[in-house]
């Protein structure tokens, strides 16, 4: 259920943001800060290895239903990588640079394969959102080394907060009211 809520917010908010040219860039971090307190209750909740590695293998499987094998492969991999640092919940810090890897790493399988490979998957993805030529140019210009870092530091920047924000929810009311 809380996979269900996290990939419904992941998915609503970075439907709206990719509706610009720089939303697309910061919708990953954006939507893991919003859904971190559906995350981090479930994995507070549960406590156990492999909670992240799910929620990254079913955000992948959603992925790739759309056809995108990078994205799905790295949200996998961050998944793993999550439950790794996280280790026992016992301690806050590695909670929360685990989920900001997390996020970090499901932004990396949405640029690092254009830069890699090329533009042209991108071009036509682009072309089939009607995006015009003069929108897919400027798309293409923030796909360089430089902009992945920052949009990449960004990413996980906005998913820390999201988590030390949702860190402080669960121990404020969800701990008082005997859910976790």
């Amino acid at each position: 259920m809380f996979n269900a809520i996290g990939i419904v917010i992941y998915m609503a908010v970075a439907f709206v943001l990719s509706t610009t040219i720089i939303g697309g860039f910061v919708a990953s971090g954006t939507a893991f800060m919003i859904a971190a307190i559906s995350y981090l209750l479930m994995g507070v909740k549960i406590k156990k290895k492999g909670v992240f590695t799910i929620s990254g293998i079913l955000l992948g499987l959603v992925a790739l239903s759309g056809g995108h094998i990078p994205h799905s492969i790295f949200a996998a991999i961050g998944g793993v990588i999550c439950d790794f640092v996280i280790g026992n919940y016992e301690n806050k810090g590695r909670i929360i640079l685990g989920y900001g890897l997390f996020a970090l790493a499901d932004f990396l399988g949405t640029v690092v394969p254009i830069l890699l490979f090329g533009t042209a998957s991108f071009v036509e993805r682009a072309t089939k959102w009607k995006m015009s030529e003069e929108q897919i140019n400027q798309a293409i210009s923030y796909f360089s080394v430089s902009w992945t870092i920052g949009f990449g530091i960004l990413t996980f920047i906005l998913a820390c907060i999201g988590a030390f924000i949702a860190i402080k929810l669960l121990k404020k009311h969800f701990k008082k009211a005997g859910v976790i």
